[in-house]
């Protein structure tokens, strides 16, 4: 390999930064699915530092794409700085630019790891230097002037050279840039696979607290119905009395800020944050399980965090025994509202044009319970006997299901930029 050369550059001198047509369109009027199909096939690029800014997708034929969708490319949020690089059909929305290489041998060269190696550098620039958040935007001026250092190798004028200077050739180190792409690819799988076994390990040690009991009660259970609307009170007490389009939310989750829970089938319901000084204090809530109306989200929320207005709620737990009982074991919280979600958005009853509502109360759950004795904790009485809810065994399913995601991961993980 050719020795490396660092050089410097202007990164206006790079990129021609570009703000996106349309991109101050409200979220609330797009037509627009969470997941990627057949038919929401365009990728909405939004300013999350999350799956390469990924927010949403959109159908390609939508009146707002036509004509504006980018094959590949950069982009960069104004906000805080973060860059991805692109190798699928995209169009950008809210605090985010397009940044086109102004090059044309540069513009050729850029794969998908030099697209990302450019994308990681300008995050070193501008997300990691603390210099740009809230209140202090990356404008136009503030982009071109930072400088970017690239590895560069001197060529022949006769070969295809980007950039000249004092009568020598340099062309961008693409081979080198490359290699080192892969290599942090493997390491990142290598850490990546790590963290899971991890998550997998504190799993498995949770569960093993269960399993002795856990025994027991699986050769003892009857499994007992209840009506949903027995068991909770769908709760809007605590909701914000904005609107979302009211409200100033953040994809980054600082140490001022609170999760905020909506209709999102996405990172459990939360849609991004806002600022615990702009929240009445009683309206946060924590190890609770939100729902959302519309569609049927059910989400356990272990940190702290507040609901939007509209059909989002709080699924109160009316059984004091048994809220006290899950207050205590909080798998129990993370299993109902995993049944609860096989019910309303499993069944596709529900949806646009068909809200759950009062529907949600007359809807069977099954529950696993054992039968104790009228001195013991119980919580259900028929027939004079009397039941409690099988705590071990619903941990211990619920943590085994933890247990296998997590091996899955392990099993089928390749890094993805």
């Amino acid at each position: 390999m050719k020795e490396i050369i660092w050089k410097s550059f202007k990164l206006g001198d790079l990129f021609d930064n570009k703000v996106g047509r349309d991109s101050s369109i409200a979220q609330k009027n797009l037509d627009k699915s969470n997941e990627y199909t057949d038919e929401y096939n365009i990728s909405i690029i939004t300013e999350s530092k999350f799956n390469n800014g990924i927010g949403f997708f959109m159908r390609k034929d939508d009146d707002i794409l036509k004509g504006k969708i980018i094959e590949k490319g950069l982009t960069y949020g104004t906000q805080f700085g973060n860059a991805n690089y692109h190798n699928y059909k995209h169009f950008i929305i809210g605090n985010v630019n397009y940044l086109f290489i102004k090059n044309e041998v540069l513009n050729k060269k850029c794969n998908l790891n030099i697209g990302n190696y450019l994308a990681k550098t300008i995050n070193l620039i501008f997300s990691k230097s603390k210099l740009f958040g809230y209140g202090n935007k990356i404008d136009k001026l503030s982009f071109n002037r930072e400088i970017i250092l690239l590895p560069t190798i001197e060529v022949k004028k006769e070969d295809e050279w980007i950039w000249h200077e004092n009568d020598k050739y340099y062309t961008l180190a693409t081979d080198y840039i490359n290699s080192l792409m892969d290599k942090a690819k493997e390491y990142r799988e290598q850490k990546t696979i790590k963290s899971y076994e991890a998550e997998r390990a504190k799993y498995e040690a949770e569960r093993a607290k269960y399993e002795a009991l856990y025994k027991i009660q699986r050769d003892s259970l009857t499994w007992k119905s209840f009506k949903l609307g027995d068991l909770f009170e769908r709760s809007t007490a605590l909701a914000l009395g904005s609107n979302q389009k009211d409200l100033s939310i953040f994809n980054e989750k600082t140490e001022n800020t609170i999760s905020l829970i909506s209709a999102s089938r996405n990172g459990s319901g939360c849609i991004g944050y806002i600022e615990k000084k702009c929240v009445d204090k009683t309206k946060i809530s924590v190890n609770k399980i939100t729902f959302d109306d519309q569609w049927g989200f059910t989400f356990f929320q272990k940190e702290p965090f507040v609901i939007t207005g509209g059909h989002n709620a709080i699924l109160e737990t009316k059984n004091n025994k048994l809220k006290k009982l899950l207050d205590n074991n909080l798998s129990g919280y993370s299993f109902l509202s995993l049944i609860a979600n096989k019910i309303t958005i499993k069944s596709n009853m529900f949806g646009y044009g068909y809200k759950i509502n009062n529907k949600f109360d007359r809807e069977i759950i099954l529950l696993p319970t054992i039968e104790v004795k009228k001195e013991d904790e119980w919580i259900w009485h028929e027939n004079d006997k009397y039941y409690t809810i099988a705590s071990a065994y619903i941990s211990y399913i619920y943590l085994s299901g933890r247990i296998n995601y997590y091996q899955k991961l392990i099993d089928r993980y390749t890094y993805q930029y």
